[in-house]
């Protein structure tokens, strides 16, 4: 089919159409025999046992009810004492009851024993079968007494002479008494331009069934073409109407032009056949062979042909074990299926094949001799219908296909120049449907449709796979590459003589899609696999993009993500995700830790569009006006107008959308905290080595930290958030501000909440390849720098740089010579010094001077007094 099956293939059928026309001259052949041998076994009683005397010019006829039955004329008959008669140049004519024919019996010299009832025929014997009628008395009797009957004036007469059947053999022997005709001698026999022979003849008047015995042979030309058809013995049984033959094998050259021919044989072969002597059905039994002029060969055990009056085919079958096989240096292709039926229009063209199964046919074809590589298509399914058109006076080719039963059709496409390997593509369904289109002589798939739950694979050239299943699949193949072109798509790829490349492909209902990126050079890994659902994938062949629309959801090992819709690249495993995004990210520290511990550390990202960089392992998460990009993990989280995740540095960026306005990211963090502020000691303002000014207060609660800036950049390995562009820091009783700040996180806690230190987890790959690292873990200490302000209850410093420690909840502020750091509070003053130490919502500030004995550093304490 275009499927691999071409109506070339098929054609191979219409062979046998010819070999029932021989099938027709051997029941006509048995009719001669039959009428010959049943006149001369009547032939005593119409001369009369008494005669015994010779006599010239012998003619005899027969007239019944106004219309001659038969006319004999001898030129001489002897009656000889023993009983004995011979007759010389006898010509013996029977006429049809319509008197539309007439058969004739003629030969030189005919021997009769009347005791022992046998006929004997002397030299040649001669039988003209369905010969025209003699228009008058005259010609009845020119016709009888031997007139040339193959002359002009019979044979254009259009009188039927065109229907004329003529037989030669020797020996002939009639036994009256057993009722048997025989001859051991060639039987030669003509018709239409066909001649044909035998060797020993045997016919029954009593069973009516007529034996050719060995080295059946016809030849001659059908519609133009050389035939030949061979038995090693034939059979026809007149009361059933049955032509049998063993051993037959007929052969057709091909058409003008053709080298090859056409062949169809059997074991056995029978003909049943009409009252008018055409064939009606012909039966073939054991080692069924039909074979093509391309070379194409069929082989089933049995095989049906059943003809019209016309003896044109109606229908053909063959069954048990099919078998379609060709093999030459451009084509290979094999078939098989349980049982093939075919169907034919009324001139014989082919109109439909039905193929059950299972059914299977693989077809590889080249451009060339010297190409190693080829292409190839390959179809299964439990049945296989095909529908051809009308192509010529005798042709037919395949438009459609129809495979039901977990049908499925391959193509793959040999690499051409340019590519790194064939590329492949697979479309299976409970039912498929293709329509085919002739290009430069080959029967191209235009378009295919897949109803019940359908699967489409592809494979790139690099060896990126894809494949999805939906409820329903329509593709469209490109058709328009050339034979022996070379067809080139939009990445480099192409296909070569006999490949077909995938234009489109739209796959919709309860779609399920799993990809898995090429193998890169020395990586002997598995590879990765990513799942997709949705209710609809587009496939463009020209980008090589599929585009997935409808509760699209994206997922692989450790991570998964939701859009309204998601595009993504087979080759570069490229994408992009639009409307109502949503990813969620396995840590990779957390998910070997997470089945020990039965929880795992789990990242959220949203925003409304996302891009994904496979090579670049970048995954970029927009935002929209309102509506920031979001990441959260744990307590932890970040908007902002863009977030790009780095696979590669494990790294993050948060930023605004070009320019920004300042304060774009918004960073949110959570403060474990750990032990208490002692308290238990005081010192006076001034103090060389330190003092502290308050009471103390308990810190080891949870708290919040919060942070806003014009960009973020977040190292997975160095567990730090870098802000930059202007810095808001704020906790439950804390602001500040500054330049710069970078917040220190935890290090990933292992099962049992043990550090996971020193191993570095492998990475896992979310959409597009890029890894989920985030920003989980609590906050460690925050180093900023720049101008330092810092709001508290009451209380608000300044320095240009400023450490909080998560643990403790310690502030430590310091600054320049020029510039020291300072702490304002509204009822204690003022305090200044080379550091200042404190607490958020403590009212106690430790004051300490650069070095061990603080030279060159004063601390000034400003105390404002009540009044």
């Amino acid at each position: 089919m275009g499927v691999s099956v071409s109506i070339e293939r098929l054609r191979v059928w219409l062979l046998v159409g010819v070999g029932l026309l021989v099938m027709v001259i051997a029941a006509f052949l048995v009719y001669a025999h039959h009428r010959a041998t049943r006149f001369i076994k009547d032939l005593p009683a119409k001369l009369g046992a008494d005669i015994r005397q010779e006599t010239n010019a012998f003619t005899w006829s027969q007239t019944v009810e106004g219309r001659t039955v038969f006319t004999l004329h001898a030129a001489k008959a002897v009656q000889r004492k023993d009983g004995t008669y011979t007759l010389h140049d006898v010509g013996i004519v029977v006429y049809g009851r319509k008197q539309d024919r007439a058969d004739r019996i003629y030969g030189k010299e005919f021997e009769l024993d009347q005791n022992t009832g046998v006929v004997r025929a002397v030299g040649e014997v001669h039988i003209d079968l369905q010969a025209p009628a003699a228009a008058d008395a005259k010609g009845k009797m020119d016709y009888a007494s031997g007139k040339d009957l193959h002359g002009a004036g019979w044979e254009e007469s259009g009188a039927g002479g065109e229907r004329l059947i003529h037989v030669k053999t020797s020996g002939l022997v009639y036994l009256q008494k057993l009722g048997v005709a025989a001859t051991d001698q060639e039987v030669e026999f003509e018709f239409r331009g066909m001649t044909g022979h035998a060797v020993g003849a045997e016919y029954s008047s009593d069973t009516g069934v007529l034996v050719l015995q060995s080295a059946v042979k016809m030849n001659g030309l059908q519609q133009g073409r050389p035939v030949v058809l061979t038995a090693s013995r034939a059979e026809m049984d007149r009361a059933s109407l049955l032509v049998t033959m063993q051993n037959a094998k007929f052969v057709s050259v091909g058409e003008k032009g053709s080298t090859g021919q056409q062949t169809a044989q059997a074991q056995r072969a029978v003909a049943h056949m009409r009252n008018d002597g055409s064939m009606e059905r012909l039966e073939g039994e054991g080692d069924v062979v039909l074979t093509g002029a391309d070379g194409g060969r069929v082989t089933s055990q049995q095989g049906e042909i059943v003809l019209n009056a016309s003896n044109q085919m109606q229908s053909a079958r063959l069954w048990g074990g099919v078998r379609y096989g060709a093999d030459d240096p451009l084509r290979q292709a094999t078939g098989e299926a349980t049982e093939g039926r075919g169907a034919f229009d009324k001139v014989g063209r082919l109109q439909q094949v039905v193929l059950t199964g299972p059914v299977h046919v693989k077809e590889r074809v080249r451009a060339s001799e010297t190409e190693k590589d080829w292409s190839e298509r390959e179809l299964s399914a439990a049945t296989v219908e095909l529908t051809m058109v009308p192509e010529g006076k005798s042709k037919s080719r395949l438009q459609d296909a129809n495979a039901s039963g977990n049908a499925r059709l391959k193509v793959l496409n040999a690499a051409v120049k340019g590519g790194s390997g064939p590329t492949r593509s697979e479309i299976a369904g409970d039912v498929l449907t293709a329509h085919f289109v002739e290009v430069d002589g080959a029967q191209k798939i235009s378009e295919a449709h897949g109803r019940g739950r359908t699967e489409l694979v592809r494979v790139s050239d690099k060896g990126a796979q894809s494949r999805s299943s939906g409820d329903s699949l329509d593709v469209r193949f490109n058709t328009a590459t050339a034979a022996g072109q070379v067809q080139k798509d939009g990445k480099g790829g192409g296909v070569g003589q006999g490949g077909q490349q995938i234009a489109t492909a739209v796959q919709q209902g309860h779609l399920v899609m799993v990809s898995t990126p090429a193998r890169k050079a020395g990586d002997t890994s598995a590879p990765s696999e990513q799942r997709a659902t949705a209710e609809k994938a587009v496939y463009d062949g020209g980008t090589d993009r599929v585009t997935l629309t409808g509760g699209v959801q994206v997922s692989d090992a450790g991570s998964v993500l939701w859009a309204d819709k998601m595009m993504m690249e087979q080759q570069s495993g490229d994408g992009v995700a639009e409307g109502s995004v949503k990813a969620s990210y396995v840590q990779p520290n957390s998910v070997a830790q997470g089945a020990a511990s039965g929880s795992q550390d789990v990242a959220h990202v949203t925003g409304v569009r996302a891009e994904f960089k496979r090579a670049a392992d970048t995954a970029i998460f927009y935002g929209e006006a309102g509506r920031a990009a979001r990441l959260w993990q744990g307590g932890s989280q970040v908007e902002a107008p863009v977030l790009q995740f780095e696979q590669k540095e494990r790294r993050l960026v948060a930023r605004g959308a070009g320019q920004g306005a300042p304060m774009a990211v918004h960073a949110v963090f959570v403060n474990s905290g750990a032990g208490k502020v002692d308290s238990s000691n005081s010192a006076k303002a001034g103090g060389t080595s330190g003092g502290k000014i308050g009471v103390g207060k308990e810190v080891g609660r949870a708290q919040v930290v919060r942070v806003a800036s014009r960009e973020l950049i977040y190292s997975d390995e160095a567990r730090k958030a870098e802000f930059s562009g202007g810095v808001l820091v704020e906790t439950a009783d804390s602001r500040m501000r500054g330049e710069q700040a970078t917040v220190y996180l935890q290090p990933a806690q292992g099962a049992g909440g043990k550090t996971a230190s020193g191993a570095k987890a492998a990475p896992v790959s979310g959409p597009g390849g890029v890894a989920g690292g985030m920003m989980g873990g609590s906050v460690e200490r925050i180093v900023a720098t720049g101008q330092i302000e810092i709001e508290q209850t009451g209380r608000r410093a300044t320095g240009t740089q400023l450490v909080y420690t998560a643990s403790d909840g310690m502030f430590v502020l310091t600054g320049t010579a020029a510039a020291p750091p300072k702490v304002v509070d509204d009822v204690r003053g003022t305090v200044t010094g080379a550091s200042l130490r404190f607490h958020s919502g403590d009212e106690s500030v430790v004051v300490s001077n650069d070095g061990s004995s603080g030279a060159g550093q004063r601390v000034r304490t400003e105390t404002q007094v009540k009044k």
